[in-house]
C-alpha cells in the first residue's frame, strides 16, 4: 500500500466523524456533541436533554440564594467586559415627569410637577423655530406642555392644536376612579395570604407583603421581607392548606423560587426540595390543576427553553411531565392565560410567544396518564404583520360562563386594531368579535384589567398604553358592546403602565386597580359613586371553575338571575345590578346540573362565608408518581 493511500486512509479516518457528526445536525437539530441542542418546532423523539444541566451542577446543594447572588454577579461581570450585552433600555419621555400628577383634561387645581422644567420645554420648541414641533408626537407633547402650564386652546396657533381637553363621554356614568396616596412599588401580586378571605398586597417583586386596614391604609407584616425579589409574582394555594403560597419568576437565567406560606405570616423557599430548580429566562409561570386531581400543577414558560408543565405528586415533589404529554413550545413563550373555555371542567391554554405563532390549545382528558394531549384550537389568535401579543386574558364578557380570549399588542399597523377579542361559537371555533364589540383600537396597549366599577354585574375593562398615552377605561354594556368612559370616571392617567391589577381590596364591593408603571411605582385608584348592592363570597375549599347561580329581585320584584364561576381563588365580589334582596344562592360543580348546596336569603352589602363540602375530585387520571426521566441528581439535592 502506498505512502499516498495511508496518507488519504488516515484523513479520511480524521475526518468521518465530523462528517458523521455534522450529518446528524442537520438530521437532528437538536444533537449538538460540542454545546446545548437547537429545538425545533418538531416534538423530538426522546426525551430532550435540560439545557440549563451544567448551571445544575454548577450550584448543585447551594441554597437558592446563593445561586441567585452568583448568578447575579456573573452577569454583572459579563456586562462590565462586553456592555452591548445590556438590554437596550428606552426611557421615557422627559416631559411624562414635569406634568402634572392627574389624567386628562388636567383639573384646574393640577400642578405641573416641575413648572420650570415645562416653561423650558415649550421655549425650546417655539413655533417658527428650527426646533418647531413637526411630527404627531412632537405636536402631542406641546401641546400637553402648554395644558399643563394653563394655556387655553384658542390661543395655540391652529395648525398645531390638539384635544387635550377631552369632554366626557357620560355626564350619568356615577363612577370616578379617585387615588389613594401610597408608596408601593411593583412587580405586584394580590391574593389571600392569611386565610381571612381578603386580598393582601405582595409588592416588590416579591420581598414585601401589606395588609388593607382600615380605610385603605397598608400595614406592613414581615413574612416577605429578605426574600429575592422577581420580575413575575404567582399566587397559588399547591399544598392546600387554604392559604396562598407564591411562585416568583425572574428573568435573564435567574432560578425562580417557590415559597410556601405556613399561614402564621412566614415563608419558606421550597424550590430545591420540591424539584423546581432551574436556570431559564422565565417569562410566564400559572398554577393549573390539569388532571383535576386536587393538586396544582405549575405551567412554566420561557424565552430561551421548552415550555414546561410541573405535575404535582401525592407527595408534594413536582415533575416535568410536557414532553410526556407531547405540549411542545421550543422556546419563546411570552404569556400564558388559563382557563376551562368548552365547559369540560378541565383547563385549557392560550400561548403567546415572540414568534407571533400564538396557540389555544384544548386539554384533552384520557384513562392514561400518558394519552393526555393538549389539542390546538382553531382561530385567529395573531396579529397582523410582525406584532406580537403584550398582554393576553381570558374574560367572560356576557356572563354565559364561556370566556372570551382578549390579546393586546403593542404594536400597530395602518388599519390594524391593538385588540383582538375572541368568542367561540357552539363548535370551538374562535371568531374576531372586536369592532363588533366596539374595542377597536389604534395606539398600543401593553396590560389589560378587568373589573366591575358600576357593580352592574359586568366587568368593564382597563388598557394600559405607553407614556404619554392616555390610560383607557371602557364600560360593558350588558355584554353586549363597550362605549368608552375614560375622561368620565378620570381615568385618562399618561404613565406607561405595564401592568394593571384589580381586586376589591376593602372587601367593601368598590373595585381597586393598582397600575404599576414602567419605573416600578404604583398608582391605585379607587372606584367610588355606585350605589348599585354588591355581595362578596367566599367558598373556602371549592376548586376553580365552581358555578354560582345567583337569584335577586329588584325593587319591583322581579326576579334577575346571573351565573358566575369561580377564578383561582374561592373568592369573589359580585355586583347586583339593582337587586335588592338575595332570594337564592346555588352552587353547582364545573360541570353537570346537580346543585351541590343552595342558601337563601343573604343580605347584600355585606361578606358571606359559604360552608360547603369539598367537593368530589373527577374520575383519576395520572398515576401518583408519573414514570418520566429522574432529574439530574444536582437538582434534587
Amino acid at each position: 500500500m502506498s505512502k499516498r493511500t495511508l496518507i488519504f486512509i488516515a484523513l479520511g479516518a480524521f475526518l468521518l466523524p465530523f462528517l458523521v457528526g455534522g450529518a446528524l445536525m442537520l438530521a437532528i437539530p437538536e444533537w449538538r456533541p460540542f454545546g446545548d441542542p437547537v429545538f425545533t418546532e418538531e416534538i423530538p423523539a426522546k426525551r430532550p436533554p435540560r439545557l440549563d444541566r451544567r448551571l445544575l451542577e454548577q450550584h448543585a446543594g447551594k441554597p437558592i440564594g446563593e445561586a441567585i447572588a452568583a448568578m447575579r454577579a456573573a452577569h454583572e461581570a459579563a456586562l462590565a467586559k462586553d456592555p452591548s450585552l445590556a438590554p437596550v433600555a428606552v426611557a421615557p419621555p422627559a416631559l411624562l415627569a414635569m406634568l402634572p400628577d392627574a389624567p386628562l383634561p388636567f383639573p384646574a387645581d393640577a400642578a405641573p410637577t416641575d413648572e420650570a422644567g415645562l416653561k423650558a420645554f415649550v421655549t425650546s420648541m417655539k413655533p417658527g423655530t428650527e426646533t418647531a414641533p413637526s411630527t404627531p408626537g412632537e405636536r402631542w407633547q406641546f401641546n400637553l406642555a402648554l395644558a399643563a402650564l394653563g394655556v387655553k386652546p384658542e390661543d395655540i396657533p391652529e395648525a398645531i392644536r390638539l384635544q387635550t381637553r377631552p369632554t366626557p363621554e357620560s355626564d350619568t356614568y356615577p363612577v370616578r376612579l379617585s387615588p389613594r396616596q401610597q408608596e408601593l412599588a411593583g412587580p405586584l401580586a394580590l391574593g389571600d395570604f392569611d386565610g381571612d378571605h381578603l386580598p393582601e398586597i405582595v409588592a416588590a417583586g416579591g420581598s414585601a407583603l401589606f395588609q388593607v386596614g382600615e380605610g385603605g391604609t397598608l400595614v406592613g407584616l414581615d413574612g416577605l421581607q429578605g426574600q429575592e425579589p422577581g420580575d413575575g409574582l404567582h399566587p397559588g394555594d399547591f399544598d392546600g392548606d387554604g392559604d396562598l403560597d407564591l411562585y416568583v419568576s425572574r428573568r435573564h437565567r435567574l432560578p425562580d423560587s417557590l415559597l410556601r406560606n405556613d399561614g402564621n405570616g412566614a415563608f419558606t423557599d421550597e424550590t430545591v426540595a420540591l424539584g423546581l430548580l432551574a436556570f431559564r429566562d422565565t417569562t410566564a409561570a400559572a398554577w393549573i390543576d390539569y388532571d383535576q386531581d386536587g393538586r396544582l400543577d405549575l405551567l412554566v414558560g420561557s424565552l430561551d427553553q421548552p415550555l414546561e408543565l410541573y405535575h404535582q405528586t401525592s407527595a408534594g415533589t413536582f415533575q416535568a411531565i410536557a414532553w410526556d404529554l407531547k405540549l411542545w413550545v421550543p422556546r419563546g413563550v411570552t404569556h400564558l392565560a388559563v382557563d376551562d373555555v368548552n365547559g369540560d371542567g378541565y383547563p385549557d391554554l392560550f400561548l403567546a410567544r415572540d414568534s407571533g405563532k400564538n396557540r389555544l390549545l384544548l386539554s384533552e382528558p384520557a384513562d392514561l396518564w400518558s394519552d393526555w394531549r393538549f389539542i390546538a384550537a382553531e382561530g385567529p389568535f395573531e396579529f397582523p404583520g410582525d406584532a406580537t401579543v403584550s398582554a393576553a386574558l381570558f374574560w367572560d364578557v356576557d356572563l354565559d360562563t364561556r370566556p372570551e380570549l382578549l390579546l393586546a399588542s403593542a404594536k400597530t399597523g395602518p388599519d390594524a386594531s391593538s385588540l383582538r377579542l375572541l368568542q367561540a361559537d357552539e363548535h370551538g371555533t374562535y371568531a374576531d368579535i372586536t369592532e363588533a364589540a366596539g374595542l377597536t383600537r389604534g395606539e398600543p396597549v401593553l396590560s389589560l384589567a378587568v373589573a366591575d366599577l358600576d357593580l352592574d354585574g359586568y366587568e368593564d375593562l382597563f388598557l394600559g398604553t405607553p407614556a404619554l398615552s392616555l390610560n383607557r377605561v371602557f364600560a360593558n354594556q350588558g355584554g353586549l358592546g363597550f362605549r368608552p368612559i375614560t375622561v368620565a370616571v378620570q381615568g385618562g392617567y399618561l404613565d406607561e403602565t405595564v401592568a394593571l391589577l384589580t381586586s376589591d381590596l376593602g372587601g367593601n364591593g368598590t373595585a381597586d386597580c393598582l397600575a404599576v408603571k414602567s419605573d416600578g411605582r404604583v398608582r391605585w385608584l379607587e372606584a367610588t359613586g355606585s350605589s348599585e348592592p354588591w355581595l362578596r363570597l367566599a367558598l373556602p375549599g371549592q376548586r376553580a371553575g365552581t358555578r354560582l347561580v345567583i337569584t335577586t329581585r329588584d325593587r319591583d320584584w322581579v326576579a334577575h338571575t346571573q351565573t358566575r364561576r369561580l377564578g383561582p381563588e374561592p373568592t369573589l365580589t359580585v355586583g347586583l345590578a339593582g337587586g335588592e334582596s338575595v332570594e337564592k344562592i346555588e352552587v353547582l360543580p364545573p360541570t353537570g346540573t346537580e346543585v351541590i348546596k343552595s342558601f337563601d336569603s343573604l343580605a347584600p352589602n355585606q361578606m358571606h362565608l359559604l360552608a360547603l363540602p369539598k367537593p368530589p375530585l373527577p374520575r383519576a387520571v395520572v398515576p401518583v408518581d408519573a414514570p418520566t426521566d429522574p432529574a439530574p441528581a444536582s437538582a434534587e439535592k
